[in-house]
């Protein structure tokens, strides 16, 4: 839910905001983007056989 809540305010602000908020928020949705993703691949799967 935050990254999404991330991407919709840097959309509105990509929009409608000023230009100098653009870049910081492209960084930080692409850094919890992939903080996410380490968190979701460094996961055990518990397989049984």
């Amino acid at each position: 839910m935050t990254l999404f809540a991330l991407l919709c305010l840097t959309l509105c602000v990509a929009a409608f905001g000023p230009q100098r908020l653009i870049l910081p928020l492209v960084s930080a949705s692409f850094l919890v983007a992939v903080l996410i993703y380490f968190h979701h691949a460094t996961d055990a799967l518990p397989l049984s056989f």
